[in-house]
């Protein structure tokens, strides 16, 4: 449970890469999340070319936390898999969280980078990544060694606990 509590965003990297073994570990944790009917709707684009990356991080405002990552991986929904693109985000977002807790386990550090629904050029993104009509992309995960650790937050509160009912 100490990674749960202590895995932070991380935006800010060294130029160290990511070894193999771990971009392996990383991709095995994302793929162990559960899914709707084991339907395993995700897709992952594995980015490590600094040319590519730096193109990532002029999709979206969101994404400047890829200028200076060593990896940059895109997740998307199968929708073959899943038509229903709300469950293929359901899906995709356990085994990105799965992928940050495995990664902060590592040592690394990451960031979550959101983008759907898409508030940028697609048509730029498409062009980038040649995605097929069915694959849809829904976000983006910054990877490196973290410059700084980040700072604890305690998120328990209280106030967002309602037994039996609302009141």
């Amino acid at each position: 449970m100490k990674t749960l509590f202590d895995r932070r965003s991380i935006r800010s990297f060294t130029e160290e890469k990511i070894s193999k073994e771990d971009l392996e570990k990383l991709l095995r944790a994302a793929m162990a999340a559960p899914s709707a009917k084991n339907g395993q709707p995700w897709e992952f684009i594995v980015v490590q070319d600094e040319e590519k990356i730096q193109k990532m991080s002029r999709l979206t405002p969101y994404a400047r936390p890829l200028m200076h990552a060593p990896l940059g991986i895109v997740v998307c929904g199968n929708l073959e898999v899943n038509s229903y693109i709300e469950y293929c985000m359901i899906d995709c977002a356990a085994a990105t969280e799965n992928l940050l807790l495995e990664a902060h386990h590592l040592g690394l550090g990451g960031v979550w980078i959101g983008m759907y629904p898409w508030p940028g050029d697609f048509e730029k993104f498409n062009e980038l990544f040649t995605l097929p009509e069915h694959v849809k992309p829904l976000w983006m995960i910054a990877i490196g060694h973290p410059k700084n650790e980040g700072t604890y937050i305690e998120k328990y509160k209280d106030e967002k606990i309602h037994y039996e009912d609302w009141n």
